[in-house]
This record gives structure tokens, sequence and C-alpha cells, in this order.
């Protein structure tokens, strides 16, 4: 086996969460009579730092708080919980790393508290040796956290695969030198995903067996 440790993206990539995304986005949007956001639209233009998706949907960003615009949309998240499930493929790939030596690392923009509760919910706690989530709920960039977790594993990038489901994602990847793999089935649109010129896959299951084929 090629690879020694994976990192893991976690909303879009292992959680389905994108349908219950845009509700809470368009509660907001409603809140303010800025109209409505379609998923297809919404996947069209997510990008980390999240606050450029408010700032271009209209959100007063000199007259409001940013972070009680981002504790707002983490209330109607949960309100819209029943929509959120693991990508049916999630945890046979899990299993599949696991069973094959390889330590898995998820490294996400969400709250660091909200993620161990959703990645414990889901009972997949024990398939990852590490958790790297943000401080804040602010949605900002996460490509500190996967440079840090690349210093405490002394890791050869050469050896590490990073899975996600964002044109962030492969940034990250590439800056920190590791290869990609991409999903299509979440955040982000497959016409945005292949303009990385990353492998993009319509969901784990696939990205799976094609890297069973590499072996």
């Amino acid at each position: 086996m090629k690879y020694q440790h994976v990192i893991w993206d976690w909303n879009g990539t292992l959680l389905d969460d994108a349908v219950a995304t845009v509700k809470a986005v368009n509660s907001m949007l409603h809140n303010r009579k800025l109209g409505s956001i379609t998923l297809k639209e919404y996947r069209e233009h997510i990008t980390y730092p999240v606050i450029q998706l408010y700032q271009d949907a209209g959100f007063d960003l000199i007259n409001e708080s940013y972070e009680d615009i981002c504790e707002e949309y983490a209330r109607y998240y949960q309100e819209n919980a029943s929509e959120i499930s693991l990508h049916k493929d999630a945890v046979s790939a899990l299993a599949w790393f696991r069973d094959n030596g390889i330590r898995q690392h998820i490294v996400s923009a969400s709250e660091y508290g909200v993620l161990v509760e959703q990645v414990s919910l889901y009972g997949i706690i024990g398939y990852f040796d590490t958790i790297y989530g943000q401080r804040n709920k602010r949605g900002d960039s996460k490509e500190h956290l996967a440079m840090n977790l690349m210093a405490d594993l002394s890791a050869d990038p050469e050896k590490m695969l990073f899975i996600g489901d964002t044109v962030h994602d492969y940034e990250i990847a590439r800056n920190i030198g590791a290869r990609c793999l991409l999903v299509s089935n979440g955040h982000c649109s497959t016409a945005r995903l292949e303009n990385t010129g990353s492998p993009v896959f319509p969901c784990l299951g696939a990205l799976l067996q094609a890297i069973k084929r590499e072996e």
C-alpha cells in the first residue's frame, strides 16, 4: 500500500449534508428578504472562507456581526439534522483503509466541538487517529489545520492522500504536497472540481474502486 495516511474532509465528503446546508442558508436569506438559492446554485458558488458566500448573497456585513450570522446558520443547520446522514459508501471506505493499515484523519472547517459530536453520533470516531476542527463557527480556511497535522505526523507528503469534495480541498492537498481525490456528490459541482485537474468520482464507492485497482 503506497499510502500511510488519509486525510478526510468531513462535510460533503463523508457527511451528506449539502441539502441541510442549503436549507439553512435559505432560511437566512428569507429573514433578510434576499431571495433563495437552489442546491445547484449553491454548488456553483460555495467557497472558503465562507464569508465570501454571504457577501455575494447580499448580507450586510457592515451592520451585522459575522459571528452572529455564523451562529444563526448553525441553529438552522441543526434544525435540518433530519436531512443529514453519512454518504452510503462512507463506512465501507473507512473500513477498507483501516483494514489495510492506513491511518485516517479528519481536517474540517467545522467547529471542533460540533465536528466531534457529529462524528461520534454516526458511530465512526474509532476509525480516526486525529480530528482537526476550527476553534469557531466562521467557516474559515482549514489549510492551517492541515499544515499542523502534517507537522504533528512528520509525514512524507508522497504517502498522504487527501479526499474531499471542494476546490478548497484540492488547494489544500496541493499546498501540503498530498495526492488529492475528489467526490462530486457533496458541496461543489462536478465541473468546478474537474477544472482542478484532480481525479473526480461520483461517490466514495467509485473512488474506492479506483484505489483498489491501483494496488
